[in-house]
């Protein structure tokens, strides 16, 4: 067993002979401690990512769950607008349903508009302009005194 008192198989020839160990043996000794905790690392970020992953498609399955819900609920409510609307005779069902059209063609054509004023956003303006290579004036040579 590895962990054994009396265990000298894991210790370098010069520990077990009771002499200090050589700078190479204390180097050889160092690369593998460092390749074992860069083994760690990778292993416990390998285990993390795919952990992120899976907890990604699962949210993303939820909320095409619930878009769902909202969107028959949502049909749910316009419908049940609309019926108010025809019973109380106060539209026909035809000008009804063209009045509910027109209304979610309008804020579809609104949220359409602050989608592509707000995409110009993604394009990082600010590093950009920060990454742009400065334009450097020319040095007057006729300056005044």
């Amino acid at each position: 067993m590895p962990g054994n008192v009396g265990d000298h198989s894991e210790r370098p020839p010069s520990e077990a002979s009771g002499r200090d160990p050589g700078l190479l043996e204390v180097g050889r000794l160092l690369e593998r401690e460092l390749r074992g905790i860069v083994h760690d690392h990778l292993v416990l970020a390998a285990l993390e990512t795919r952990q992120a992953g899976e907890s990604l498609v699962r949210i993303i399955v939820m909320g095409l769950i619930t878009a769902c819900l909202l969107s028959t609920a949502w049909l749910a409510l316009v419908g049940a607008a609309v019926l108010v609307l025809v019973q109380h005779t106060l539209l026909p069902a035809s000008i009804a349903l063209l009045l509910v059209f027109a209304v979610h063609c309008l804020v579809a054509m609104l949220l359409i508009a602050a989608i592509r004023k707000r995409s110009k956003s993604l394009l990082f303006p600010a590093t950009i302009s920060r990454l742009e290579p400065a334009a450097f004036d020319e040095p007057d040579t006729e300056r005044s005194p």
